[in-house]
């Protein structure tokens, strides 16, 4: 997965963006965007099966590659 397929997408930027600040709670995100729901998780999804987030108990962290996309966005 690249920076241009997360940054291509307003929701996928948007839930990754919450993700690189800090935020691991994807239901929280999701309500601060006004994104429904469903449609975050399934971008979680996406992102876990892409390699760049993984899934602790109830939170979503991102993995290294994650992190490294996350310093190339912010420049």
């Amino acid at each position: 997965m690249d920076e241009g397929y997360i940054l291509s997408n307003k929701f996928r930027r948007a839930i990754f963006d919450g993700l690189a600040s800090g935020e691991t709670d994807i239901d929280r995100i999701a309500k601060k965007h006004r994104i429904i729901r469903n449609v975050a998780r399934r971008v979680a999804d996406d992102f876990i099966s892409g390699g760049i987030l993984e899934k602790k108990g109830n939170n979503y962290i991102l993995t290294k590659e994650g992190e490294k996309i996350a310093a190339n966005i912010r420049g």
